[in-house]
């Protein structure tokens, strides 16, 4: 009696641990899978971070390029501004201070000064640090057109 006890205790103990190996088993291969998974999601990652240098690296290098080219346009256009002293000065009113200010403002020559509608003064004036009515009163526009025509 007393080992068929053992017996039954044993076959239990058995049942027990083949369940648990099963138990084991499966979450086994769970995390082989979920392992899978990330290895998966790590080379697509590794991938798209090689795509992204290699992009950034080509608008990179094409941005230096239009940069290289507007600096040379500005600087033949200052160049070209320096062979005139007067330039914008030449229209009563533009000194100095204003002649600067205008040329940050990409306004370098008498004809756009010429072009510029009641709009445009409007929008600039304060940027130039001067009053509307006066570039008005002046008649900028107006002067810049004469030298134009002239």
């Amino acid at each position: 009696m007393r080992a068929r006890q053992e017996l039954t205790a044993q076959g239990i103990e058995l049942r027990k641990a083949v369940s648990e190996r099963s138990v084991l088993r499966a979450r086994l291969v769970r995390a082989e899978s979920h392992a899978r998974e990330l290895a998966s999601a790590f080379r697509a990652e590794a991938e798209q971070r090689r795509e992204f240098v290699d992009t950034h690296a080509a608008s990179s290098a094409a941005l230096r390029a239009r940069i290289s080219e507007l600096e040379a346009r500005l600087t033949e256009k200052s160049q070209a501004n320096t062979s005139d002293p007067v330039g914008l000065r030449r229209i009563r009113g533009i000194g100095p201070a204003y002649e600067r200010a205008l040329f940050g403002l990409g306004i370098t020559r008498v004809e756009q000064v010429a072009a510029l509608s009641a709009r445009d003064i409007t929008r600039i004036a304060p940027l130039i640090k001067a009053r509307v009515d006066r570039i008005q009163r002046e008649d900028w526009v107006g002067q810049a057109k004469n030298l134009c025509e002239g």
